[in-house]
């Protein structure tokens, strides 16, 4: 077996494996913040989840591909057309996630098992999530099918397989994953980096998930 069938195999048994580990965290009732925050042992299934993902993501390729590292180490500044859409994009996907928000508000719930304090873990934890998650599919996805296909059809890849890793979630995410799995991939291309996607990405979840940590543990609502 040559090198390249071996990435290719490693690359679809990590993403088989996260797969069936988020199955396994729907059956649990533990697919995401809010319903870790009520469950017992919720957020500290979250965090192992997550730390999973960085192992198969993050750390697994990084060292089995050097030739990728440029993707994290080298940050150039894109072009001005480039840097203005990367800009409107990352303040338009923070107002997004804060009018879902306003619209989700989760009440005082008395059945929490944790305080707001617990969100320093966890947001650290998240954040090199997030990063390792950006560098497997907008990173190492996105360059090897760029070896065999046009960006059009590579693309096209990378946001079926990041739709499919969305399954469990509800229909509102499947659908919105679809344009911002093409968008994040074409920012990934331009840039050449995974920095950007990332802050990106960063804004979508940080906003609402630490809005869905405060109003669950903090808020307290007025009789």
């Amino acid at each position: 077996m040559n090198t390249l069938m071996i990435i290719w195999l490693l690359i679809a048994i990590s993403f088989t494996t996260y797969f069936l580990i988020s199955l396994v965290f729907k059956k649990l009732s533990v697919k995401n913040l809010e319903q870790a925050l009520v469950t017992a042992n919720g957020l500290r299934l979250l965090n192992l989840k997550h730390l999973v993902g960085i192992l198969l993501f993050g750390i697994l390729f990084y060292v089995l591909l050097p030739e990728l590292k440029y993707l994290i180490i080298d940050v150039e500044i894109p072009r001005l057309k480039v840097l203005l859409l990367f800009l409107l994009t990352f303040f338009l996907s923070a107002y997004i996630s804060k009018l879902a928000v306003q619209k989700h508000k989760v009440q005082h719930r008395a059945d929490s098992h944790y305080k707001f304090s617990k969100i320093w873990l966890y947001t650290l934890i998240r954040f090199g999530f997030l990063f390792a998650y950006e560098f497997f599919f907008r990173g190492v996805l996105l360059q090897k099918f760029l070896e065999f296909n046009s960006l059009f059809i590579t693309i096209i890849y990378c946001t079926i397989l990041y739709v499919l890793i969305h399954i469990f979630d509800s229909t509102k995410e499947i659908l919105g994953a679809i344009p911002f799995g093409v968008i994040l991939c074409l920012f990934a291309y331009y840039t050449n980096s995974i920095w950007y996607v990332f802050l990106i990405h960063l804004a979508l979840s940080t906003v609402y998930e630490i809005s869905m940590f405060y109003y669950q543990t903090l808020k307290i609502t007025k009789s």
